[in-house]
């Protein structure tokens, strides 16, 4: 207490009056913000006061899901200015005096929607909804804070820090593409421009439409403006910048926070000095962007925060003469704008520093991290792989560091960074300022940086490097100065004195280039061991970059005419530029219309909802007041024996409300979707890291994670299995879970002299994160003391919670009611895992009678959730010189996990799917599902098929290097006909596999990119381009016959509008919308007259999960079979009258007493398949598709762009193609993470620096799904016209799983240039590519005198499997 007394008394002598007063408006309503909120963030304080469009998507600013606008008045500028941020680390204090704008400000269905809002929707551009809001409000924001419409390339990149796991991207871009014009006129025009020859010129691009006969609205093409407060016009709807924000003087603010926690904002240096004085362990904060995170995910706890967003002196931003001077509370954002606006005005040889900080500024996180982040947060952070800190080690930026006494030292920026996170700041010190100084003539600065992911990543290595040359006699150039500076090496970003000491004085030419690495590969030193693996890919970035930079200065100087000879086209590849224009997609379909609704392109039914931040999430529901929440007591070791819990330090935790464990479980403890070889909570032994040991409730989320962090354990270790090799080693299967199908006889195939050749290999197959957007959520309460247990959950089986939650508590069925309104997102994840959270919550409401809601923050998700599998793959084939493969022998390894879960029908479709499209004799396959002690993996789009598919193609594309002949060619020569019996024994009908791909490669003019392909990769040495084509053919049903099976209930009211219920869930692909559709046809009534509210076990019972790609086929033909039994009732009376309209209808049959209420059921037919003899017919059609992808890779840095692509689908007549056509796109895009991005981390053999049994990549920070930048520049997607489907429902087919496979086209493009780059150093050998095929692995492949210096020609990265 003395010492908040003393610090009290100061701040009275130092004449501050500080002000607890904090003022916030939200939507053009003013708020008072209360003192004692200093723990809580905008986010959490938005949600709490009902404004639930922001999203808790990640908790740490990586997937843009909390956007919202923060707009503040700039003194200096005179103007409000308007910036997107993250709400999930923007502590609430720091947006005082602010106006925060959330989706809900911007429009709403009941008053209309914004034009950003609107144009999404009738762009398709809203699946799941999730991602939505924070999409919209980056939108908003980029518009509001331009005075001119933006770019294309603008708009893309300010959705850098937008994440969307369902859509694929494309449908947003081109919504947004609208308010980017390249034609005033065509905005200002009331109707809708034309060219010459009267065709409809498009808005978007300026060109004339491909969109046939639709019409552009004029509302879509009005000019809009977005300005602010100086003399600018509003759009009607627009919240203007509040005038007391404008008025009004900032104070000082001091507030507190639970647990002690004090929070300052003063308004001057010297106040910020003497606090650091009486504060020496407060953080000082800007954007929160690294202290949220180390709060949240580190558990660091400050007892006192500073904000320092409003001192002037730290805002400083000076152009000089001798260079700019950069306060330390410079926003980035503002940093870069200042930085373009010197290297427009300023001598080119004067900012070649500017110039590199800004090409490192434009991969930098996304957009609202870079509109919070501060100059100085980053270099006082620290952190081993920061962008910048290299660069001003490189530019010789100097720092200005001030004490509490206002005496100021420079630092040299080479002197500063001491250690891991230490700097060379005392703890009454601050950091000042950066001083940057101009580049000379003929001084060069460049950066460099390489990340698994090329936007809003963090990097893998990166660099800034620097070369002051000057001329001798004779015209050479020699090294008068120089500094080459690496990040994410060591501890610290390291200068390789060493090389630049024995370049010094020397001439400037490649001799001196050779010599130097040689010298690197000793100077920069990744010991094998070091923290991040990946050592040998490092290493070999560390020469890369160094060669790009001396032939980027080469280039530079041949450029200047002071060089005789410049680059070669063959090596001026190697500095090229990564520059992505703006990128395209095209729809071909056909509208087949049935009826009123059916085949029409609609969007879909919830997207009004979506876009306004109104639609529902389970999180998202008002929770009764007494509710309590949950957070689960995980287990730290991978396998061990519990021994003791001491649970006294959660006890007495504040909030605590229970801890409930084994013991607590009212009925049965063993839970499982198959088998019961689950625990709700361990009792006795755990069997991975994240097993559920118990559950805490306490009153708020944030007390229930304190408490549960309290409880300690004591294990017993015991030896663990961390991979499927450990496992085969090990003999660790689970039981009975051995599978064999065949056909024909392999061994005598092989034996004889029919195969001219016979290969053998293996295939290691990754595993994939579903990083749904909306974590997992049950809220769950029981009703009448316990005789009832009703629940809402984020899920795809609603039964399956059902089932669980009353085997647990030991109730019956009939008393356990489970409701889900939408999910955001599931892919297969939430179709049995997420029944066992609920379980948890269950036993803690059934005990205390009071409801529960758990939440699990995204990092405990993606740890304990499980994944898809992963897979072993051991192949033997035989083929003749020609191609035609003869026998294939193939054992398959899926890797389980700790529980059985759903991964033995897993590895059945795998081996359903192991032939993919190929015409194989004779044919044997044999598989295990192996127990290892990870998170018990689970259901995944496509479950099971993409791995034996991927498997498949590796052997083809094998043999076609074998043969010396294209893999195309051999693919087309095995495809499969119709009446060809797999070998589980079903006959192939409708086979339409060779018309998709022949259109396939007519519309990718597959022969001409081939040879452009070719073409520039003979004249480019350092970048390669490669093309491919793949072929699918996915089997639709649920393997377990029982299954496929669906109820529904349709219901008809008096005023012509109909409800349907039915089991399937809706998740984003629109099956609520087809299943509508389907059902307004029938009736003969507008889409907009048939509503379908939720998913109910009490309306309809024992439904099949929404899983399979079946849901549209099985609920929408038991939908029509309702509707049918009502149109047959209704008959008769309309026969006998007359009616206007199908309400004057159903009151008729009212009022004779028709029923007009029907449950539909519907069973898929033909479905069975004996395991026992192999044979059966477990599919009841097919889906055929094909894609072609062109990619270009960077084969210094393995980086990668995909060029285009084009997928060709057969999906009979769809039910909505605009629907079918987002489900293309999405899982196209999912697929491309699969087989490009998505590496999971484990701690096993192969990545030692994670503890065993751990995930390292459990967040966006470190587990990088595709961003808006990864898509294919150019995406067209066609739907097979002219076919229908005998099989399903009004001839349509499923589309959720059968594209993502063809994403492989990519991997097979990257392996396609990845050859063409081996090529030129005499490596023509065939070499195994594990996907995904990350920048490590595309890089190592492409084997050269850098990569010769770390590694063998055989080298394979690692892989957890």
């Amino acid at each position: 207490m003395g010492s908040i007394t003393r610090m009290e008394d100061e701040e009275l002598e130092m004449g501050v009056e500080w002000s607890s007063e904090a003022v916030l408006y939200v939507n053009g309503v003013r708020r008072v913000l209360p003192d004692g909120l200093a723990h809580l963030t905008l986010l959490q304080y938005l949600r709490d006061m009902g404004l639930t469009g922001t999203k808790l998507g990640c908790g740490e600013g990586g997937c843009g899901a909390c956007t919202v606008m923060a707009s503040f008045y700039d003194q200096d500028a005179g103007k409000s200015m308007h910036y997107a941020i993250n709400a999930c680390l923007a502590p609430l204090y720091s947006v005082e005096g602010m106006h925060i704008i959330t989706v809900e400000g911007i429009g709403d269905s009941k008053f209309g929607l914004h034009p950003i809002q609107e144009s999404l929707v009738k762009a398709h551009g809203s699946q799941c909804g999730f991602c939505t809001p924070g999409f919209i409000m980056s939108m908003y924001a980029l518009l509001r804070s331009n005075k001119q419409p933006p770019s294309e390339e603008q708009i893309e990149e300010s959705l850098a820090g937008n994440l969307c796991r369902c859509t694929g991207y494309r449908s947003i871009i081109d919504a947004f593409r609208v308010f980017a014009k390249t034609d005033n006129s065509l905005y200002c025009n009331a109707s809708p421009a034309a060219s010459k020859d009267g065709s409809i010129i498009c808005p978007s691009t300026g060109k004339p439409c491909s969109c046939g006969e639709a019409t552009v609205k004029s509302e879509k093409t009005k000019q809009i403006s977005y300005n602010e407060i100086d003399g600018n016009k509003y759009h009607e709807k627009e919240l203007i910048f509040p005038p007391e924000l404008v008025l009004r003087t900032p104070l000082p603010l001091k507030l507190k926070g639970f647990g002690g926690i004090k929070w300052y904002r003063p308004l001057s240096l010297q106040h910020v000095l003497n606090l650091r004085k009486f504060y020496p362990s407060a953080k000082l904060v800007i954007g929160n962007s690294e202290v949220g995170i180390e709060t949240k995910f580190k558990n660091a706890q400050y007892n006192a925060l500073i904000s320092v967003t409003h001192v002037p002196e730290l805002n400083v931003l000076n152009v000089r003469e001798d260079g700019i001077e950069i306060g330390s509370s410079v926003r980035l954002t503002r940093l870069e704008q200042t930085l373009k606006k010197v290297a427009e005005e300023r001598e080119a040889h004067e900012t070649s520093s500017c110039r590199a900080i800004l090409g490192q500024l434009k991969w930098f996180a996304g957009t609202q991290i870079r509109n919070v982040a501060s100059v100085g947060g980053n270099i006082c952070t620290a952190s081993p792989i920061s962008d910048l800190n290299p660069l001003w080690m490189a530019t010789g930026a100097k720092f200005q560091i001030i004490d509490c006494k206002g005496n100021v030292r420079s630092v040299p920026a080479t002197e500063f960074f001491l250690g891991y996170r230490k700097v060379d700041l005392r703890q009454d010190e601050i950091l000042l300022s950066v001083f940057l100084p101009w580049t000379r003539h003929f001084e060069f600065v460049k950066e460099f940086k390489q990340a698994h992911r090329r936007e809003d990543d963090i990097a893998l290595v990166n660099a800034g490097m620097r070369v002051y040359l000057k001329e001798i006699d004779g015209g050479d150039w020699v090294i008068s100065d120089m500094s080459l500076v690496y990040g994410g090496v060591a501890a610290v970003p390291l200068s390789a004195s060493k090389t630049v000491k024995l370049l010094s004085g020397k001439t400037w030419d490649e001799k001196s280039m050779l010599e130097a690495l040689d010298l690197l590969k000793d100077d920069v030193v990744i010991s094998d061991d070091a923290p991040g693996g990946m050592v040998e890919f490092r290493r070999s970035l560390t020469l890369s970059f160094f060669f790009k930079f001396y032939m980027w200065v080469q280039h530079e100087m041949s450029q200047k005419g002071l060089l005789k000879n410049g680059l070669s086209r063959h090596d001026l590849s190697s500095i090229e530029p990564y520059s992505r224009p703006p990128s395209s997609g095209s729809q071909n379909y056909e509208v087949s219309q049935l009826g009123t609704a059916v085949g029409l392109p609609k969007p879909h039914l919830s997207a009004n909802l979506q876009v306004t931040g109104a639609a529902e999430y389970t999180d998202d529901i008002p929770t009764p007041p007494n509710t309590l929440h949950a957070a689960l007591v995980l287990s730290k070791l991978p396998h061990a024996r519990i021994v003791a819990i001491d649970d006294s330090a959660a006890k007495s935790s504040p909030g605590f409300a229970g801890l409930f464990l084994a013991s607590d479980v009212p009925a049965s403890n063993a839970i499982g979707p198959i088998a019961r070889d689950e625990e709700v909570f361990a009792s006795k032994v755990v069997t991975c890291v994240g097993q559920v040991i118990g559950v805490i409730v306490a009153d708020t989320h944030e007390n229930a994670k304190a408490a549960a962090s309290k409880i300690n354990i004591t294990y017993e270790e015991l030896p663990a299995i961390l991979s499927i090799r450990e496992a085969i080693q090990a003999g660790s299967f689970h039981p009975n879970s051995d599978r064999c199908m065949q056909k024909g006889d392999v061994e005598k195939c092989f034996g004889s002299s029919l195969c001219d050749r016979i290969i053998e290999g293996e295939v290691q197959v990754g595993s994939q994160e579903h990083f749904y957007m909306e974590p997992n959520c049950s809220l769950v309460w029981t009703v009448d003391s316990g005789n009832e247990v009703h629940m809402i959950s984020s899920t795809q089986s609603p039964q399956k919670h059902q089932d669980c939650v009353a085997r647990v508590l030991g109730l019956p069925s009939s008393k356990v009611v489970c409701k889900t309104k939408r999910i955001g997102g599931g892919f297969g994840g939430k179709e049995t895992r997420s029944a066992f959270f609920a379980a948890a919550a269950s036993v803690a409401a059934y005990h205390l009678k009071r409801p529960v809601k758990i939440v699990l923050d995204r990092d405990v998700d993606m740890a304990i959730t499980g994944h898809r599998h992963s897979f072993l793959g051991k192949y033997k084939v035989g083929f003749t010189n020609e191609g035609k493969i003869l026998a294939l022998d193939l054992e398959l390894y899926n890797n389980a996990g700790n529980s059985f879960d759903l991964s033995q029908s897993v590895l059945e479709r795998g081996m359903f799917m192991s032939e993919n499209v190929y015409d194989i004799p004779n044919m044997r396959v044999r598989g295990k599902v192996c127990f290892t002690n990870f998170p018990s993996n689970t259901a995944f789009r496509g479950f099971g098929a993409p791995q034996g598919n991927l498997i498949a193609e590796n052997w083809i594309q094998r043999i076609a290097m074998e043969l010396q002949k294209s893999p195309e060619e051999i693919r087309e020569l095995n495809f499969h006909g119709e009446g060809y019996e797999t070998h589980y024994g079903q006959l192939i009908e409708h086979f339409t596999l060779k018309q998709v791909w022949e259109e396939l490669k007519t519309s990718c003019d597959f022969a001409r990119m081939r040879q452009e392909a070719a073409s520039f990769n003979n004249q480019n040495r350092w970048r390669k381009r490669g093309v491919a084509m793949i072929p699918t053919k996915f089997g639709i049903s649920f393997t377990s016959s029982h299954l496929n099976q669906a109820g529904a209930l349709v219901q008809v009211y008096t005023d012509g509008t109909v409800l349907v219920t039915h089991g399937g869930v809706e998740m984003g692909q629109g099956l609520h919308t087809k299943v509508a559709q389907i059902a307004a046809s029938c009736f003969n009534i507008p889409l907009s007259s048939v509503f379908i509210s939720e998913t109910s076990t009490d309306k309809v019972p024992n439904a099949s999960p929404t899983a399979a790609s079946a849901s549209s086929d099985m609920y929408g033909a038991a939908v029509l079979d309702a509707c049918e039994q009502i149109v047959a009732r209704m008959q008769p009376v309309a026969s006998r009258n007359k009616h206007g309209s199908f309400a004057e209808l159903a009151r008729m049959c009212h009022f004779e007493r028709i029923d007009l209420s029907a449950h539909g059921f519907y069973i898929t037919p033909g479905i069975h398949f004996d395991f026992k003899v192999g044979k059966g017919v477990p599919f009841n059609y097919f889906t055929y598709g094909a894609a072609f992808a062109e990619v270009e890779i960077d084969t210094l840095t393995g980086d990668f762009y995909t060029r285009s692509a084009d997928v060709v689908i057969d999906l009979g007549r769809s039910l909505n193609p605009a629907i079918d056509i987002g489900q293309i796109e999405g899982a196209f895009v999912q697929g491309m993470g699969w087989i490009a991005l998505e590496e999971l981390k484990w701690g096993d053999s192969s990545h030692k620096w994670i503890k065993p049994g751990n995930l390292f990549t459990c967040g966006p920070g470190t587990y990088k799904i595709p961003s808006v930048n990864d898509i294919p520049l150019k995406f067209k997607v066609s739907i097979l016209k002219g076919v229908g489907n005998p099989k399903a429902i009004h001839s349509s087919k499923a589309v959720g799983e059968p594209p993502f496979f063809l994403a492989a086209c990519v991997l097979f493009a990257i392996k396609d240039a990845i050859i063409a780059a081996r090529a030129n150093s005499g490596h023509n050998e065939w070499f195994p590519l594990d996907n995904p095929v990350t920048p490590e692995r595309i890089r190592m492949a492409c084997l050269d005198m850098f990569t010769e210096k770390f590694v063998d020609t055989d080298f394979r990265p690692k892989l957890s499997i």
